[in-house]
């Protein structure tokens, strides 16, 4: 990885090409290039030295210097100027004030009419976060660890619907865990949370919403700090954070972002082990423009957390009143998730005028996964009668001690180019100020995958007499008992599968979208309107073509007093590249050991919502609200472990959310959320059957979270913090049919429920102006919890164990 780094000067040269060519145009525009003023740094006499070392600690980020006064429609992120808040910049006590995630413009946070919710890296430090997740759980309507607690990938649940990820406003992720990796928080700047649909502006987004990585970007004013952290199951992590000018006129600033980790996890044979180091540039060749380069390279050695247990013996003691340890590791050492990623992005941003500015973003990004697993597969009644294997729920013996374990071994390259180029207009039609963006976006996705997989020969005596040898016992593992595998379509026996490759797929999308906002008075509207056009190459059928409208309609008044409430409408388009699904949804297809497949079609979604938004004048916290409707047409649904996914559902989704938060006092930042969220199908593809009206399973209803941290701003003590924090999930149903009940024409229901749960959560930190010390717990009274069951697929996912982590930042 550290080989391809070298590469960088390439793109510096790539830089150096297009900065001359944004002069030539510049120069067309105006008589001459203006020449960046001197930086004159003034500062009150006797400033406290607390107060600087807290710049020193969180410098703010810069902008490009502007030259002009504000629009005819202002709002206070639009001049840019140094000390005024935009969507990259840092977050100060919590609550962000301004972002772009719900415009594509640096728009106030309380003139979007839209739910959205931003967490800085002030609050992702404070809480010891080591992955995206984690940076999440206390965000309203959000179900961090949605799938339990894995270190695969980010798996965020948004009002019942599994999120979208972005960074710096291009989709990043795209398929499942086995094509796409992990973002790493330490190289964000904040995370934004839109909730409900965004494809009027993204082109592709999850019915529920995105969340949305802004990287780290080069700041005017040098830091820099390293920190050593050490903590549970064998953590130990070094990273670093240097950022400054290159040149004294500052037309050149850097930042170099990075990390070495070597780390165990709770479940024994699996590392969590990261490399990853983030250098990126700016040039501000004049003064009304800025181009920015970031590149990203990362190399992860590491495994799967999750085991995929069934529910006896996880939710439920089994019927010797046995649960599964954490730490027990249901597939083979050496199993493996390893995977590298190498991407540059281009950000460019240029005012043509007061009145007419350019934003563009591109980037280019090359994931490798590989993915060796040996994980339980949890047979579903169907398949169990299909094997000829009684079912002891999700055993394969009366014990329930055996399980049949399955093999999968997948290495596969992704490729990824998107760009996103847009202009924004500022103008007036009488009473009418406009802020007018149009742009044209593109998206190229390339998967080349190889793919192998069978069950493990050790099944059992239940199994065809005992011909395969012994069962595997998932509460004493027993390993090296793999003698062959078998077959999935053969159910030939081989003792060294091979993989072979899929077909290739590549999706290209091109999309074209219009947005208005408009102010009269009191009155802010938001509408948008864009057009997509999808063509999805499958190797060895003929091309798919896709395409979609999708609109926003959102309407606020603002009060004096710092009140906006607001209405919106929004719709979503989802396409889902990499992911097969049977061409009919008939039991006799999906009984199939090799069932004919196609690619899946795009998911569609639509929201109203109804919420407020209030924040007094010069307030440093911020309250939220919202209730809304979403529903979601052409979902794909996963049935078992071992079958093809279907296309179909449909389901529904309303809610409330409410949060809370900011500055509560000179010593006091707080978070309070609470969610309510009521998942339901309306349709579900056939043969299961499903009433109208089952609720979505894994989605509780009730979620709440409460964070805060008191620091000592005065006497012997100052620059003491301790806080804590509370997270409640509360219990949901899953719902399918039984299968054989089904095949014989008199459906019946199984039901399984997942009880509530509280997990606590705690920080102390001393800080100096140099130095920083700190110690974070997450679960702190060490519960076993399930965060996920599912009745189709019947396997679990264990929830986080209390993990501990001091860590050491010298500053400078």
């Amino acid at each position: 990885m550290l080989g391809r780094v070298l590469a960088w000067p390439l793109a510096f040269a790539m830089l150096a090409h297009l900065s001359s060519t944004i002069a030539l145009a510049q120069q067309a525009a105006e008589p001459a290039a203006q020449e960046l003023p001197a930086v004159e740094v003034v500062t009150k006499k006797n400033t406290p030295k607390k107060k600087q070392a807290a710049q020193k600690q969180a410098p703010k980020q810069s902008a490009p210097v502007q030259a002009s006064a504000p629009a005819p429609a202002p709002e206070p992120s639009d001049s840019g100027s140094r000390g005024v808040e935009t969507s990259t910049s840092p977050v100060e006590n919590y609550v962000a004030g301004v972002s772009a995630a719900g415009t594509k413009t640096d728009t106030p946070l309380r003139e979007t009419p839209q739910s959205i919710s931003v967490v800085g890296k002030e609050q992702i430090r404070d809480q010891g976060v080591q992955n995206l997740n984690e940076a999440l759980r206390y965000t309203p309507g959000v179900l961090a660890d949605g799938f339990g607690f894995d270190n695969r990938g980010d798996y965020s649940i948004i009002r019942g619907v599994p999120a979208d990820y972005y960074l710096d406003g291009l989709r990043r992720g795209f398929g499942t865990y086995y094509n796409s990796i992990p973002m790493e928080p330490y190289s964000l700047e904040r995370v934004e949370v839109l909730r409900g649909p965004a494809s009027m502006l993204y082109g592709q987004g999850s019915t529920g919403g995105i969340i949305n990585g802004i990287s780290k970007r080069p700041m005017d004013t040098p830091y820099g700090e390293i920190t050593t952290e050490f903590g549970s199951f064998d953590f130990k992590q070094v990273k670093f954070d240097f950022t400054g000018p290159l040149t004294s006129d500052k037309r050149w600033l850097y930042r170099v972002t990075g990390l070495a980790r070597d780390a165990d996890t709770q479940v024994d044979f699996v590392e969590n082990d990261r490399l990853m180091i983030q250098p990126s540039l700016t040039f501000r060749p004049q003064r009304d423009t800025s181009i920015t380069v970031i590149g990203h390279f990362r190399k992860d050695q590491a495994g799967t957390v999750q085991q995929f247990a069934p529910a006896t013996g996880t939710q439920f003691p089994n019927i010797n009143g046995e649960k599964i340890s954490r730490s027990n590791f249901l597939g083979e050492p050496g199993d493996k998730y390893d995977t590298s990623s190498q991407s540059g992005t281009l950000i460019v941003d240029h005012k043509f005028s007061p009145d007419l500015k350019m934003h563009h973003a591109s980037r280019f990004a090359v994931y490798d996964n590989d993915y060796d697993s040996h994980l339980p597969a949890i047979l579903t009644p169907f398949r169990s009668f299909s094997l000829g294997i009684p079912q002891f729920n999700g055993y394969i013996n009366p014990e329930q001690t055996e399980v049949i374990r399955l093999y999968t071994g997948i290495d596969q390259q992704t490729k990824v180019f998107n760009s996103d180029t847009s202009l924004t207009g500022t103008f007036a039609t009488g009473p009418l100020h406009h802020k007018v963006t149009g742009g044209y976006d593109h998206t190229t996705y390339q998967l080349e995958v190889n793919r192998t997989g069978g069950l493990v020969t050790n099944l059992g005596t239940g199994f065809f007499g005992g011909a395969f040898g012994a069962g595997y016992d998932i509460y004493n593992p027993t390993y090296g008992q793999v003698p062959a595998y078998l077959d999935f379509a053969t159910f030939a026996a081989t003792t060294d599968p091979m993989r072979s490759p899929e077909p290739d797929e590549a999706q290209i999308q091109n999309g074209i979208y219009i947005q208005d906002q408009i102010r009269v008075g009191p009155w802010i509207a938001v509408l948008g309107l864009r057009h997509d056009w999808l063509r999805i190459e499958f190797e060895g059928s003929p091309d798919a073509y896709e395409t979609a409208t999708t609109g926003r309609a959102g309407l606020m008044y603002e009060f004096g007093f710092g009140l906006t409430p607001y209405v919106s409408y929004t719709e979503s388009f989802t396409p889902q590249p990499g992911r097969p699904v049977i061409t009919q949804n008939d039991l006799a297809t999906f009984a199939s050991a090799n069932p004919a497949t196609r690619p899946a079609t795009p998911v569609e979604g639509e929201q109203i919502e109804v919420g407020f938004k209030f924040q007094p004048n010069g307030a440093p916290w911020m309250i939220n609200a919202s209730v809304y409707k979403l529903e979601e047409f052409n979902r794909v649904e996963s049935p078992d472990t071992i079958a093809t996914d279907l296309q179909g559902s449909a389901i529904e989704v309303k809610g409330f959310e409410i949060e809370a938060i900011g500055q509560v006092t000179s010593n006091i930042k707080a978070i309070a959320s609470y969610a309510y969220t009521d998942a339901k199908y309306t349709e579900f593809p056939d043969p299961f059957a499903l009433k109208k009206g089952t609720a979505v399973g894994g989605i509780p209803k009730h979620t709440a979270s409460l964070w805060g941290i008191y620091t000592v701003n005065e006497g012997f003590l100052r620059g003491l913090s301790f806080g804590a924090g509370v997270r409640y999930l509360g219990s949901y149903t899953d719902t399918s049919p039984d299968l054989l009940s089904v095949v014989f024409g008199n459906p019946q229901m199984q039901t399984i429920k997942n009880p509530s749960y509280t997990l606590f959560d705690a920080m102390v930190s001393y800080e100096t102006e140099d130095w920083r010390w700190s110690l974070t717990a997450q679960n702190l009274e060490d519960e076993y919890y399930v965060q996920s069951c599912t009745v189709l697929r019947g396997d679990c996912a264990i929830g986080q164990a209390r993990t501990i982590i001091t860590g050491l930042t010298y500053k400078f």
